[in-house]
């Protein structure tokens, strides 16, 4: 095929550019060789030989691009390569001069080996003069006396100075047998996403051209031609199998013009069915097809051997055959009860609305989400849409489409087809909201929604308590708990006054429904009417309303559904059922390709490993959960990741790494209105100044935060701050009044039966106490302690119970708590508290000499965790995007790293750590 004029960037090639310049540099100095490049068309075969010739601009370049056109015309090939060295005829034997001269002149090669010697003489004579690069492309397409004479040639051209760069497709390498292959492979799918990303091609369609493209980077640049500007925005879904446009397309097409008939169609009906199918009872009707290249056999089945061949095959035929074929492998599929693969068939089958069809095609989109993610059932929906009569129902199959593009993981997709809603606006505008609510400003979503369901719950009473929820939930994001009182109560008003009904199916967005008697609509009450009854202090009320929640929660089991269960048990103190059902639904989640709600369900699962002290899986999951929230525009979400961070990095004591997430989370939760972020972030930094002994400064901070109101607090984070408030206020010397706050944290406590959290009272009682009676509440706590599951509060209770006891002249008792928080301090990386335990350990004349430290030791989780990285190869700013950091922290904590075990280099930090490095510059 011909060469192809648009250059392939080398994306995906490392090992192969690592053959191509040992091949060059060896001949640099003195050492032959040849490579024979093979591949699919498209592979790049082209762009890597035009490495080549960049890489060796110091060498004499000989270089032949064979023409199909020329294939007949004997010697043409030969008499490209050669053009150029035709000034080193006169060095030549006169024998040899006249051979070669008369070929070229005349095209008749003659006697072969009189003219291979000649040839080869010539190369002889320019390597002799400069290192010489033989560079010819596609040389299966050469006329065979061209071909035969560089054959011969390659193979002895042992100069010093000679490197053979040829290549070929898959399976012409038989003509060159003695040369190195080196085949290219399909790219893996990000470097397939850089090439589009060049085009300006970025979001989930360029995650499905390139997965049409498998892993060819020309196909993918060819199938992004074939693409509209509505699709590439991702308002309209791809055609399947995609349309390409492109010189390779062409050339499969002319390939295709030449078979029979028969063969063409059964080639139509293998791309429908995604270019792999059974074979046909009579193999001889695809025999033309193999014979060309098109099909090969894989077992009983046969496939279409280039993603371009597939779109040429179906695209390239008349609409009537593609119809056809639709409706036979429809009846093939009804046949073997396969419902949702003949729904499809018909549904491509024809082009004019079809209710029966589009409801077909919208039951299968409900049912695939579970088996094939909800991107293909974005597809389906959206064809749904594309095939209903009624403007209505097609307005509300365009916003399940939107739905599952948004739960997908992509909300560009989303938006652009809501944009395509012309009926139904109110199921779209809770879409809207629901999208908001994750990405913008969340009291706007609250302040539109709460309109649109007085106007909805007259006639669909189910959808508008699916509003009053998205509401309630943004009104709690923003801390605005006045207005999700009011709507929870309007919520509960709403069911009451419906009474029982047909009810909504399970889930947001499903459908409509009229009553509580739904599993979802039970559920989105108890959970809405149990968090106003925790945060307005009735605290055993809402813990019965929550734990029903919890157990709807698992009896519903889908993402979303778990999700609130996991909310509901943090806010009652069930920590380990959080942990449960968090994990449940990112798993769900990830399974069913509901990519959304994977970093929504690791928001709760990270508060749950944080409650327990588990500090390395609360950072795991948070920066996960950071990831997908960036990835899927989910920046409200991203904030609570951050907040998490920054609380993590609080208490061990990492300030740059703290401040800077907290920061961020603070930045981003003022321009959304969002206090559920914005609280956590604050609570972090007062943690990091309580951790370094700046008590005062966290009692201030701690004052503020408790006293915030929407937009920059949060009700949760009040309540839960109250141990620290008391803490910094006692130890800080700063008069804040704290007492009523210990009591609403005791009625939550006892309310929930959680022992941590009991336990966390009697310290704040022991804080507030002197002498022995505050010796027996700190007793009681350690107790309770017992059968909790936080080692790290416990750790603080030891240690605060310790300096107590130091202080009423008790040092004995007072060492052995101190040396049973240090140890668990030091286990857990939370260095600022090992410290202030040692000091006080000191104080109380006992031993705090830390045990001896060598190789890594002296370095913080998160140093140590930067260390490993730059030792593996990863630059500073690779580093930085890795972990979430800015490149100057990177840059700071590597300073420290280098200062803390006396090196200098990243060489000496590989050899310490154990990372074989090859040698080269270090970067520093």
């Amino acid at each position: 095929m011909n060469p192809l004029t648009r250059t392939t960037p080398l994306y995906g090639r490392a090992h192969e550019l690592s053959a191509l310049r040992h091949l060059i540099e060896a001949a640099r100095s003195g050492v032959s060789g040849g490579l024979l490049v093979t591949g699919a068309p498209g592979a790049g075969r082209t762009a890597l030989l035009d490495r080549a010739a960049e890489e060796a601009r110091d060498f004499t370049v000989l270089r032949s691009l064979a023409a199909p056109g020329e294939g007949l015309l004997p010697l043409a090939g030969l008499h490209q390569l050669l053009r150029p060295a035709l000034p080193y005829l006169p060095r030549l034997p006169e024998p040899q001069r006249e051979a070669l001269t008369r070929a070229l002149d005349t095209g008749e090669p003659g006697d072969p080996f009189p003219l291979a010697s000649a040839a080869l003489e010539l190369l002889c004579e320019i390597a002799a003069q400069c290192p010489l690069l033989l560079c010819v492309d596609d040389f299966h397409l050469l006329d065979r006396p061209s071909r035969e004479v560089v054959a011969f040639a390659a193979r002895r051209l042992d100069q010093e100075g000679t490197a053979v760069l040829l290549s070929a497709p898959d399976g012409d390498a038989d003509r060159l047998a003695g040369i190195p292959v080196l085949r290219l492979r399909p790219l893996d799918r990000e470097a397939l996403l850089c090439v589009l990303s060049d085009e300006g091609l970025v979001g989930s369609v360029a995650g499905e051209i390139a997965a049409a493209a498998e892993g060819n980077p020309r196909a993918a640049l060819e199938l992004l031609d074939g693409t509209t500007a509505e699709q590439r925005s991702g308002s309209v879904a791809l055609e399947q199998p995609p349309l390409s446009r492109g010189e390779l397309t062409e050339a499969f097409a002319r390939t295709l013009s030449r078979l029979p008939g028969t063969t063409r169609l059964a080639l139509v009906r293998l791309a429908a069915e995604h270019g792999r199918g059974p074979l046909p009872p009579d193999p001889d009707v695809l025999e033309p097809a193999r014979a060309a290249g098109l099909v090969a056999e894989e077992g009983r089945h046969v496939v279409l051997t280039h993603p371009l061949a597939r779109s040429a095959c179906y695209h390239r035929a008349r609409p009537a055959e593609r119809s056809s074929v639709h409706l036979a492998l429809a009846r093939v599929c009804e046949a073997e009860q396969e419902e949702d693969r003949a729904a499809w068939h018909r549904a491509m089958a024809g082009s004019a609305p079809d209710e029966r069809i589009a409801a077909a095609l919208h039951r299968a989109a409900q049912r695939t989400a579970d088996r094939r993610g909800h991107a293909h059932a974005a597809l389906l929906h959206e064809h749904a849409a594309r095939l209903t009569p009624d403007p209505a129902a097609r307005g509300l199959r365009l916003t399940e489409a939107a739905r599952s593009a948004w739960l997908s993981g992509d909300p560009v997709r989303a938006r652009r087809v809501l944009e395509r809603v012309r009926s139904a606006p109110d199921h779209a505008d809770l879409l809207r909201a629901e999208m908001d609510l994750r990405s913008g400003v969340a009291i706007d979503a609250s302040q539109r929604l709460g309109a649109t369901a007085d106007r909805l719950a007259g006639n669909d009473p189910g959808a508008a308590l699916r509003m009053l929820f998205q509401a309630g939930e943004a009104s709690c994001l923003s801390g605005d708990h006045t207005r999700f009182f009011a709507t929870a109560e309007r919520a509960r008003a709403l069911v009451a006054g419906a009474g029982p009904g047909t009810g909504a199916e399970p889930g947001p967005g499903r459908g409509s429904g009229t009553g509580p008697a739904r599993p979802w609509d039970r559920l989105v009450l108890d959970y809405m009417t149990g968090k106003a009854a925790m945060f307005q202090g009735r605290h055993r009320e809402g813990a019965v309303l929550l734990a029903r929640a919890e157990e709807a929660a698992e009896l519903i089991g889908d993402p979303q559904a778990l999700v609130l269960g996991g909310i509901a048990g943090l806010l009652r103190g069930d920590h380990v059922r959080t942990r449960s059902l968090a994990g449940r639904a990112a798993a769900v989640a990830r399974r069913t390709g509901a990519l959304t709600l994977v970093p929504q369900a690791l928001e709760f699962l990270t508060y749950a490993e944080m409650w327990f002290g588990r500090l390395s899986l609360a950072q795991a999951s948070a920066t996960e959960g950071l990831r997908l929230a960036l990835d899927s525009g989910q920046d409200n979400c991203a904030s609570h990741h951050r907040g998490a961070l920054a609380f993590v990095a609080a208490i061990r004591g990492e300030e740059d790494t703290c401040r800077e997430h907290a920061g961020t989370a603070l930045a981003m939760a003022v321009e959304h209105d969002v206090g559920l972020p914005a609280g956590l972030a604050a609570w972090a930094l007062a943690l990091l100044d309580l951790g370094a002994g700046r008590t005062a400064e966290a009692a201030m901070r701690l004052r503020v935060l408790a006293r915030s109101g929407p937009g920059s607090g949060h009700a949760a984070v009040r309540l839960l701050l109250t141990p620290y408030l008391v803490e910094a206020s006692v130890r800080g010397g700063v008069r804040v009044r704290v007492r009523s706050g210990v009591e609403t944290f005791a009625s939550w406590a006892e309310a929930t039966g959680n022992d941590t959290a009991r336990a966390l009272v009697m310290r704040c009682r022991g804080l507030l106490s002197e002498g022995e009676e505050a010796s027996v509440f700190f007793e009681s706590a350690l107790e309770l302690h017992s059968s909790g599951y936080c080692d790290f509060e416990e750790a603080r209770t030891r240690l605060l119970f310790g300096g107590h006891l130091r202080r009423s002249r008790h040092p004995g008792r007072a060492r052995e708590h101190l040396y049973t928080a240090m140890e668990a301090f030091e286990r857990l990386g939370a260095r600022p508290w090992a410290r202030q335990a040692g000091e006080e350990l000191r104080a109380a004349r006992g031993s705090a000499v830390a045990r001896r430290r060598t190789g890594l030791e002296p370095l913080s989780p998160q140093q140590l965790r930067i260390a490993r990285h730059v030792a593996d190869g990863a630059t500073n700013r690779e580093v930085a995007s890795r972990l979430f950091l800015s490149t100057r922290t990177v840059d700071h904590h590597l300073r420290n790293i280098y200062s803390k075990l006396g090196i200098r280099s990243r060489v000496e930090l590989s050899q310490l750590i154990g990372v074989p490095r090859e040698r080269g510059h270090d970067p520093g």
